[in-house]
């Protein structure tokens, strides 16, 4: 792993962001605070899980094609909802 300054982080980002495909670049901004450079292909975090996905896609073509619920009083939703 290499550990560096944000000003060197700054004069060299194509450097860094190249090394950042082979090994892990720590910059270190100071008062504790540190960020890691890594290539979005190597996170393992990869956002909403894809069953959420699914149903808000499904959704969305459901509205488009008309098939919604329409709230006609704010202040009693749940009559035009059952």
């Amino acid at each position: 792993m290499k550990t560096i300054t944000v000003s060197e982080f700054r004069k060299n980002i194509r450097k860094y962001a190249e090394l950042a495909s082979e090994e892990k670049v720590l910059v270190n901004r100071g008062e504790g605070k540190s960020f890691l450079i890594v290539p979005i292909e190597n996170i393992d975090d990869k956002g909403y899980n894809p069953d959420f996905i699914k149903r808000i896609l499904a959704s969305k073509n459901e509205a488009s094609k008309g098939k919604i619920t329409k709230v006609n009083n704010i202040d009693d939703i749940w009559a035009d909802i059952l």
